[in-house]
């Protein structure tokens, strides 16, 4: 005894069972009463959305002989036909198998024989599938066919089908059916083959089907064969497997309150527990996304009540907005494709998530437990003011003591330095008074910073000393002028590693606390580092120092 999966016994037999498909269905329905449709349709979109059963029902109503404001009768002979399988007005191609030239060539030779009742129509599925000289060869036939031929392509990229061949269709996309319209085709169907299950659970289905229909009917009957025909929600979660395991609820927190061990803890219990760790991301994510809502303060939607987003609100009441979209981010991109059975994924996006902004803070907390600057002061500055240059010519007596001058070549043409300054640069703390000032003196640890971020990357000193300067000092906020934008791309290149040198080095040498920023400024007042090479330095440490030549 054979037995007829759901989705094809309650196959639509009407325009108006066709579910969350309005726009066509309208549009077909007064073709067929006028008696004025095209020669050929082009039918795009996702799968289980009506194409092939929308095509069908076309066939079946231009053949009818007693349509009803444009619907089949399905009781005269050639709808019975139709509807039994057995007319010979329908000829469907599966593209995907018969995407040859020589398949074309039989059609265009089998379409100019007369149809058995009024018109004879041809239905090609997954048109895309076909080549280009089969699409060439479709042209002309599909541009003029014979009086009594209509044509339905279908398929789920139409973006693959040549526009020569768009251009001679009437194009309709079928959208993603709505969950409201999947529940009362669910609900139709259940009645009929007297299923008991509650609105929630066809909800449930519907929304796990994500917009087809046929998948929707196939959940449902395989929920049936598991569960038999009375269900209940708990059934239909377990089914699907969406049963919420509370873990995935704790590794969201643990994540945006950046918990680390803790939540490796909650890792590992899940992959010896033998849990789908691709379906446990998904209901991490879905636990992230509600933490983000009740942040957020949106409305309640269909997978969060009131109760629960007030819940939610006063667990995430202290995590940044920030810390919310970096979890979602890293858990939602985890790719656990290549190996569903490692854990690694999950916890590379735990680490992720959990230790953004970590170094920062740590800083932050051995600075201020460090001793007073007096202990480990900043390095001396290998430049000083213009003035105090100028005037070191006529100073003649010996100095008792060597010191390290600087250089001429590395001070910054700013004027705004005070002559005989002290060499080493005030800490961080008064580095906030006025503006002018404030960007002298950290102009005055360029030399650092560039030797620093030199260090670090490579890469990024070159960049520095390619034209560039410091052009504006906040209590924030440090900004990097560049004379070239493309300076200023290749410095947020490099996957970031150039941008992070720079930040780590003015955190070194300027202390923490204030953000790197760089930008085109074509009059940029360019700092330069030292010149001379190691032998400069040598002379240096040894007393001597820089005078100023010409050019």
């Amino acid at each position: 005894m054979t037995t007829e999966v759901l989705y094809r016994k309650w196959r639509p037999r009407a325009f108006a069972e066709v579910a969350g498909q309005d726009a066509v269905v309208r549009t077909m329905k007064n073709a067929v009463g006028s008696g004025k449709f095209a020669h050929a349709y082009l039918f795009s979109g996702p799968r289980g959305t009506g194409k092939t059963t929308m095509g069908r029902l076309l066939a079946k109503a231009v053949n009818c002989t007693s349509p009803k404001d444009g619907e089949p009768c399905n009781a005269c002979d050639n709808c019975l036909a139709f509807i039994e399988g057995r007319a010979f007005d329908l000829i469907e191609l599966d593209a995907a198998s018969n995407r040859g030239i020589d398949e074309i060539r039989n059609l265009r030779e089998k379409a100019n024989f007369a149809p058995v009742a009024t018109y004879k129509l041809y239905l090609v599925d997954e048109v895309h599938m076909l080549t280009e000289p089969a699409f060439n060869a479709l042209l002309k036939t599909l541009e003029e066919p014979p009086a009594h031929v209509i044509f339905v392509l279908a398929t789920t990229e139409a973006h693959k089908v040549p526009a020569t061949v768009v251009s001679r269709c009437q194009r309709f996309d079928f959208r993603r059916i709505t969950v409201a319209a999947s529940v009362e085709r669910l609900g139709y169907i259940a009645g009929q083959e007297q299923i008991d299950c509650p609105t929630d659970g066809l909800e449930i289905i519907a929304r796990t089907a994500t917009g087809s229909l046929r998948d929707a009917i196939n959940l449902l009957e395989q929920l049936i064969d598991s569960y038999g025909k009375t269900l209940t929600v708990e059934q239909v979660q377990e089914g699907l497997g969406l049963v919420i395991d509370p873990r995935s609820g704790q590794l969201a927190l643990h994540a945006v309150r950046g918990e680390l061990a803790e939540g490796l803890s909650v890792i590992s219990s899940v992959r010896d527990d033998g849990l789908d760790l691709r379906q446990f991301q998904r209901q991490v994510v879905l636990q992230l996304r509600g933490l983000l809502l009740a942040k957020s303060g949106a409305a309640p939607t269909d997978s969060w009540s009131e109760e629960q987003l007030a819940d939610l609100r006063q667990q995430v009441e202290a995590v940044p907005p920030e810390r919310l979209i970096a979890a979602l981010r890293s858990f939602g991109e985890a790719d656990l494709r290549a190996d569903p059975l490692s854990p690694l994924p999950l916890e590379l996006a735990l680490a992720s998530t959990s230790l953004a902004g970590a170094p920062s803070a740590v800083a932050q907390q051995s600075q201020s437990a460090a001793p007073p600057p007096v202990a480990r002061p900043p390095a001396p500055p290998r430049s000083a003011p213009p003035e105090a240059q100028r005037a070191a010519p006529e100073k003649s007596t010996p100095r008792s003591a060597p010191k390290r001058p600087s250089p001429v070549e590395t001070v910054a043409s700013n004027g705004d330095a005070r002559p005989g300054a002290e060499p080493v640069a005030p800490p961080p703390a008064q580095i906030s008074g006025d503006a002018t000032a404030a960007l002298a003196e950290v102009r005055a640890r360029w030399p650092q910073i560039y030797q620093r971020t030199r260090e670090l990357q490579f890469r990024a000193g070159a960049l520095l000393n390619s034209g560039c300067g410091i052009i504006q000092v906040t209590d924030s906020e440090i900004v990097f002028g560049f004379n070239r934008d493309i300076w200023v791309d290749r410095m947020q290149g490099d996957g970031g590693d150039n941008l992070r040198a720079l930040q780590q080095a003015v955190d070194e040498v300027l202390g923490q606390g204030r953000r790197v920023r760089c930008v085109l400024d074509a009059n940029v007042e360019v700092q330069r580092p030292p010149r001379g090479g190691h032998l400069v330095r040598a002379a240096q440490e040894l007393g001597g120092e820089v005078v100023p030549g010409e050019g």
